[in-house]
């Protein structure tokens, strides 16, 4: 008796602090287990399923099974064979911005397609970790050189310790019309070893290796080289020549002013003309009035779009926007929007609006490079169908129109954003909601509110839904959404547009795999539930990988894995 009750007394206090799962507690691990397995297994509409019915009886997700749902489903897609859901799964471990993805966008570098791996090559170079890094740094080694090229940008960004070495390497290898590439990589690393090759680069014998370093050297502030672009300045070869003055003028060289009045009177149009706009930013104000002559005696259309970092230039520019000739014209307005003049907004929606013409508007450089202006394409579908990148380039210059319309004053932009919902100008339609709802005045989301309810027009409507419900706007859009989204799971809509070359792109690296139109809703709808923490996207989520497309759950997953960090 005396011993019984001693063992009572000694175990009761612990046996007071065990927590006994409760019947539901034990109902949840069974059913979380039981889902995982079924996912290992490959039973993925089952154990979505099951997870239904759980969330029913709780009435809460579950964060940490959703991760492992997604996890699960990418490493299906991992396994595949099939090309198109190896895409869409690096698309979804992309997306996912999660480390424990971090094996399948490092395998994808593996992939015999360089599409893929160039993809998820950019993916990998948002993380910053030494992981991610080493993974940059073996796709050095990759047999396309596309991939070696879009790597070692990355490394010169990221300012990589052996990447210098590397770069010389590279530049070794490389085909000799090639080599002007990789300047601008030396420039971009910028630390003594980086400074000392693209020295070295200033003097090659291939000239546009040169006229590339002399550009670099510009582009990155390097006035520590000045003396030795002062030196090729008085060197012959236009086109080099004209480099020089447009980098002289750059870096505010004020020595080389002697040297820039003499280029100004060049035979060559070109390095008279970089010659003349370097002065003007040296304080060579006289210049100026060379330079109108150059643009509206000679249409030379570098000239009229150097007219665009000169203030007052504005009455000329008028004058060439009636020009007849469609380029000159078009350069003119835009020079006019880089001042934020108005007046540009009729003649640049003639870009902006797509019509029978088909026009493709390509960047063309002066020989020296630092010069530029847009030519003009028409039938460019007929004409170029081959060449997705050029159709893409152009694409990028409209949506670029279009977010440097929005300094102009509201009333132009709003005008021109309700012209570009009227005509359903589908492919500038993203840009144009993101910038209406950066922009939050009562006109902006008033004009979201007005088109939300257009007939006939579904992308419109369901993009102005996403904003006003982003800007959390009373009214019915979250439901509008999640009713679209419903209504289209079979569809196989997860598409992309074409990637840029990394030399071709304006601004920077960004490399990222951006969906067309329709796509790019989808996700960007389930993403903005997912912010919001709305447990009703989550469902329409699951809804669209358990019922959609059976291709699409590889990027869905991504977006689970997401919503559950």
């Amino acid at each position: 008796m005396g011993i019984s009750k001693t063992l009572g007394s000694f175990f009761f206090p612990f046996a007071a602090l065990v927590v006994w799962p409760s019947p539901t507690q034990l109902f949840c691990d069974s059913a979380s287990n039981h889902i995982l397995y079924l996912m290992q297994t490959g039973h993925a509409q089952r154990a979505l399923e099951i997870y239904k019915q759980n969330y029913t009886k709780t009435g809460h997700h579950d964060a940490d099974l959703i991760q492992q749902i997604g996890l699960s489903l990418l490493d299906q897609g991992f396994r595949s064979t099939d090309p198109e859901i190896q895409l869409l799964t690096i698309y979804g471990a992309g997306i996912a911005t999660n480390e424990k993805v971090l094996y399948i966008l490092e395998n994808g570098l593996n992939n015999p397609v360089p599409q893929i791996q160039l993809i998820a090559l950019n993916f990998l170079a948002q993380y910053h970790n030494d992981r991610a890094d080493e993974a940059l740094n073996k796709a050095m080694s990759s047999p396309f050189l596309v991939i070696r090229l879009e790597a070692a940008l990355h490394l010169a960004e990221k300012k990589y310790p052996t990447i210098v070495g590397q770069l010389e390497s590279l530049f070794a290898k490389l085909d000799e019309e090639l080599m002007p590439l990789l300047p601008q990589l030396f420039a971009l690393v910028g630390n003594p070893s980086a400074v000392k090759v693209l020295k070295k680069m200033l003097n090659h014998s291939n000239e546009q290796v040169r006229i590339e370093a002399i550009l670099s050297c510009a582009e990155h502030g390097r006035d520590d080289l000045l003396s030795h672009i002062r030196t090729l300045a008085t060197q012959h070869g236009p086109a080099q020549q004209e480099a020089c003055a447009y980098a002289l003028g750059a870096l505010k060289d004020e020595k080389s002013i002697p040297r820039l009045e003499a280029l100004s009177i060049s035979t060559n149009s070109s390095v008279r003309l970089a010659a003349l706009a370097a002065l003007y930013q040296l304080g060579k104000k006289e210049s100026q009035k060379r330079i109108e002559q150059m643009a509206t005696k000679s249409r030379d259309l570098f000239a009229i779009n150097a007219l665009a970092d000169i203030p007052g230039s504005e009455p000329i520019l008028y004058e060439l926007m009636q020009s007849k000739i469609q380029a000159v014209k078009f350069n003119a307005a835009l020079a006019l929007l880089e001042q934020k003049d108005p007046h540009c907004v009729k003649t640049l929606l003639d870009v902006l609006i797509k019509d029978s013409r088909d026009l493709t508007f390509v960047k063309s450089f002066s020989p020296g490079q630092g010069l530029y202006a847009w030519k003009i394409i028409p039938s460019s579908r007929q004409n170029h169908n081959d060449n997705p990148v050029l159709l893409e380039v152009s694409l990028k210059m409209r949506e670029t129109v279009l977010q440097k319309m929005l300094d102009l004053p509201e009333q132009d932009f709003l005008n021109i954003a309700h012209t570009l919902f009227e005509v359903q100008q589908n492919d500038l339609i993203p840009i144009l909601v993101e910038l209406l709802e950066n922009l939050q005045t009562p006109a902006a989301i008033k004009l979201l509110k007005l088109h939300q309810q257009k007939a006939g027009a579904p992308l419109i409507r369901n993009y102005c839904n996403l904003a006003l419900y982003r800007l959390k706007e009373k009214g019915p859009y979250g439901n509008n959404l999640r009713e679209w989204i419903a209504k289209t799971h079979d569809i196989d809509f997860i598409k992309f547009r074409t990637l840029i070359p990394w030399e071709m792109r304006e601004g920077g690296s960004q490399h990222q795999l951006t969906p067309e139109e329709t796509s790019r809703l989808l996700i960007e709808s389930f993403d903005a539930f997912l912010k919001t923490q709305d447990d009703e996207g989550i469902e329409v989520l699951l809804e669209a990988i358990h019922k959609g497309n059976p291709k699409n759950k590889y990027a869905l997953a991504g977006l689970l894995m997401r919503a559950s960090q």
